[in-house]
């Protein structure tokens, strides 16, 4: 079947004229995708990373944020290890050291394969330049899927802006309005004393610094995370699409013409050209996963300890960086999730749309390429979080089911341990009496 399909494969391929009608029709969906990147990749660069552009190198300044990442969680844990005995503290620490972890996952990735980031993104425009932009469908589904990396961009980065800026604010609010100190991180400073005046402007300037410029790296590189997951579901949608045409050339032209050899001829095209969108976007998914997939274990883990961390500590007391903490490693669970679930019901359509091809109308041969693209469809391949499990919200809801668990039962033995406490309270009352 693979000699098959290679051989027509070889012998058909678009016509000149197809792709200049696709590139004039794509143009405007592939520059606004390459402004919304060249955006990101511009913060980037000031960090002195490149490696999503054709450079995909680095420079002196990725001193900077690697100095940034490692000191933050050098000063956690000291702090962590000064704070010992004040629960609320030493786990505002041990949270805060999260942040920085996810951040040296996403330097390691950049570090270690800066010419497979740049891949990545040249295969994500590949798939602009390969559609049929003369075709209003294909045309219609470039312009909603860069439309929706654009807004999910535009969301995610003034969403997060948004709560840096209060948690950097905070602090001054709290000395104005109620003439308290107040640090937004759980780091301390070496050889300084937060409970002056002095010890704690320096030590809340250094965790300003660390507050803006962390999220300042982290942003872009989720946004591209972003680009590079829509296109997975833009490819999929491309499919879609062409099973659409295939399915009107089979039953139209099948009901006009009958099987004639040009009816033949343009099935058989069609066909090579759904391969090789298949071919491809297995191709980048495989990339996809291969790239991200410590990363992304790494990512969820790390907020999946916030959560439980935090969930700890509320359950015991109030705690107010709680609720700043668990809100936003939830969000970032649920988006890391949401995006895998999409990609899965991209492909659970693209299957569907197999199903329903009058495919018992096609000569043998082409039957033949057709039962290739269905075996294919019915075997996709998945991102996963650490090859461990599939990235979805079935993972998300894993976590949740484990963590409900397990904070009903620290609940109970909580309970038990007040009855016991109290028990053994009146025994001695009763014994005294």
């Amino acid at each position: 079947m693979d000699g098959l399909v290679g051989s027509v494969g070889k012998q058909v391929a678009p016509n000149s004229q197809a792709l200049m009608e696709g590139k004039n029709g794509n143009r405007d969906s592939l520059d606004q995708f390459r402004t919304t990147v060249d955006r990101q990749n511009r913060i980037l660069a000031l960090f002195g990373c490149y490696m999503y552009t054709d450079r995909h190198r680095f420079s002196y300044r990725i001193v900077l944020i690697c100095f940034i990442a490692i000191s933050f969680i050098v000063l956690s844990v000291y702090s962590a290890v000064q704070t010992w005995g004040d629960m609320g503290q030493v786990v505002l620490s041990i949270v805060a050291v999260f942040y920085a972890i996810v951040g040296v996952a996403r330097l390691a990735v950049a570090i270690s394969n800066p010419a497979g980031c740049y891949r990545s993104l040249r295969l994500a425009e590949e798939t602009y330049r390969h559609a049929n932009g003369a075709h209003a469908g294909e045309q219609g589904v470039l312009a909603k899927y860069t439309a929706l990396f654009c807004n999910s961009v535009t969301l995610y980065t003034y969403s997060f802006l948004v709560g840096v800026f209060i948690v950097a604010l905070m602090p001054f609010g709290c000395y104005l309005v109620l003439g308290e100190r107040f640090l937004p991180l759980g780091i301390a400073i070496p050889f300084t004393d937060g409970e002056t005046v002095n010890g704690f402007w320096c030590t809340l300037a250094v965790q300003l610094v660390y507050i803006l410029f962390g999220p300042l790296a982290l942003i872009p590189s989720q946004n591209i995370y972003f680009a590079l997951i829509f296109n997975i579901c833009l490819q999929y949608e491309l499919l879609i699409e062409r099973l659409k045409q295939l399915d009107n050339m089979i039953r139209c032209d099948g009901a006009s013409a009958g099987n004639t050899p040009t009816k033949g001829c343009a099935v058989r095209d069609q066909l090579v050209r759904i391969i090789q969108i298949q071919q491809r976007s297995t191709n980048y998914i495989t990339h996809i996963e291969s790239l991200y997939h410590l990363q992304t274990f790494v990512e969820f883990l790390c907020n999946s300890l916030q959560v439980a961390l935090t969930l700890n500590v509320l359950h015991r007391s109030f705690w107010l960086p709680g609720f700043f903490v668990l809100p936003v490693a939830i969000v970032q669970m649920l988006i890391l999730c949401s995006l895998g679930t999409l990609i899965e019901l991209k492909s659970d359509q693209f299957t569907n749309h197999l199903y329903g091809i009058a495919w018992s109308e096609m000569d043998l041969p082409l039957q033949a390429m057709f039962k290739f693209v269905l075996n294919n469809a019915q075997k996709p391949t998945r991102l996963t979080c650490g090859r461990f499990a599939v990235i979805n919200m079935n993972l998300f809801m894993a976590y949740y089911e484990m963590s409900y668990g397990l904070n009903v039962e620290m609940h109970k033995q909580n309970h038990v341990a007040s009855v016991v406490a109290l028990s053994c309270k009146i025994a001695k009352h009763r014994g005294r009496e």
